[in-house]
């Protein structure tokens, strides 16, 4: 997973600070820092351990803030952001919320999906409020998230036209209209309004392959709100006519 990150307490068995040593760069002996029970290593980050020979044991959490519901909606940039106060966090909160969950792997009890998804939302914010700010990122970088573009995709290729909507689109995203518009020409290159034009228009290429269907029939299948604004719009994406197109792929369509 491409945004993953773990969370450990070290060495359980072994744990005095003078047999586990950790950097992140890890190029200059004096670097090496001493490790504390808990620690955090962010996604991407390039980490460096020195220890004694002795046995260790040791929980390791990774999480993907992408899959914890509404955490999606953040970015988590961590580059330039590590910091070695991660090599030994000083929370009897995040210590405690981890042995918990340890516990709950061990032995699941009730609804112990939901408890764990529960326990590392908890972990992320927690983490993110201490090392990110309590700032959202997407204010800073003004893009959408991989989450964020997959379902606005999903909607509007798949969606009603209801879903389609603009409020409605940036309800999903949990976005205000005007920011969401903004994101998304920074993160494509495109506007939402041209990116959900071309959709509409593949669609109707698909629908007018039936000759079958009015013209009528085919814009309102597509997403227009009636065939003069389809018409308009096919003849600005494509260079001709919904007809001209129909005519043109039946004379190349094989006999």
């Amino acid at each position: 997973m491409s945004d993953t990150h773990a969370l450990t307490p070290s060495g359980f068995g072994c744990n005095e600070k003078a047999h586990n040593l950790g950097s992140f760069r890890g190029h200059i002996q004096h670097e090496f820092k001493p490790l504390g029970q808990l620690l955090f290593i962010p996604h991407g980050t390039e980490f460096h351990l020195k220890h004694d020979a002795c046995q260790q044991k040791a929980v390791i959490c990774l999480f993907d803030p992408a899959d914890l519901g509404d955490l999606a909606a953040y970015r988590w940039d961590w580059a330039g952001r590590t910091d070695e106060n991660m090599l030994d966090l000083q929370s009897h909160y995040l210590q405690s919320t981890l042995q918990r969950l340890a516990e709950e792997v061990v032995a699941p009890g009730f609804a112990s999906e939901l408890h764990t998804e529960c326990l590392l939302t908890s972990i992320a914010l927690d983490l993110r409020r201490e090392f990110l700010g309590s700032h959202r990122d997407d204010e800073a970088c003004g893009k959408l998230t991989p989450r964020q573009l997959k379902l606005l995709r999903e909607m509007l290729e798949y969606g009603s036209a209801e879903d389609a909507s603009l409020h409605r689109l940036a309800d999903a995203c949990s976005l205000p209209v005007r920011k969401l518009s903004a994101y998304f020409k920074h993160t494509t290159g495109k506007t939402l309004r041209c990116y959900a034009a071309e959709i509409r228009i593949r669609k109707a290429m698909v629908l007018l392959a039936d000759r079958h269907l009015l013209i009528k029939q085919v814009a309102h299948g597509a997403g227009f709100q009636n065939a003069a604004a389809f018409t308009a719009a096919f003849r600005k994406e494509v260079g001709m006519t919904p007809e001209e197109f129909r005519h043109q792929r039946s004379n190349y369509s094989p006999s």
